[in-house]
């Protein structure tokens, strides 16, 4: 009975075992920021050089800020932008929107094809690429940024990646 047991539970484990790795769960850290660090640990890294704006969203109550680089003391240098998500004073969600140069360097689909390494094919959605775990979303995807170049008023793409907590992430697309 034993030897029955003991070789339903190995086939058990071949079948169970496909040959190929789980991805490794999603990142939580991102341009210094992991999620669940509090407020005061976000301004010791990045020091306010004035206020942040800030607005709750209504679906959620997550206070976000926008922080652009004018307005931090010390900025990642390929950043443009950081918008980040606050719930009950912990970090609930990290987007940062890349400045021209890098955005150039990396667009979002190159970005998601070095990630898919790293975690496997993500889902996609025309330009938008998601990868989740049990905790974790990581989206990539362009964003529009308004311009003002020679007394005209425009748009341009900009490279963009986001990581927030899963209960937080529902599909709009």
């Amino acid at each position: 009975m034993r030897a029955l047991l003991a070789a339903a539970l190995l086939a058990v484990a071949a079948y169970a075992d496909d040959g190929y790795e789980d991805p490794p769960p999603v990142q939580r850290y991102l341009a210094e920021l992991q999620l669940g660090d509090s407020f005061e640990d976000v301004q010791r890294i990045y020091p306010p050089a004035q206020d942040w704006p800030s607005h709750i969203e209504p679906r959620g109550r997550v206070t976000r800020y926008r922080v652009e680089r004018a307005y931090a003391k010390s900025f990642p240098n390929w950043t443009q932008t950081l918008v980040l998500g606050f719930k009950r004073g912990r970090l609930v969600d990290i987007q940062v929107i890349y400045n021209a140069k890098r955005s150039g360097e990396k667009t979002s689909e190159e970005l998601a094809r070095d990630l898919s390494l790293t975690y496997g094919e993500g889902e996609r959605t025309d330009a938008r690429f998601w990868w989740a775990d049990g905790r974790t979303v990581m989206r990539v995807f362009p964003v529009e940024v308004p311009t003002f170049k020679d007394g005209v008023r425009g748009v341009e793409r900009r490279t963009s990646i986001q990581i927030l907590e899963k209960h937080l992430y529902q599909r709009t697309d």
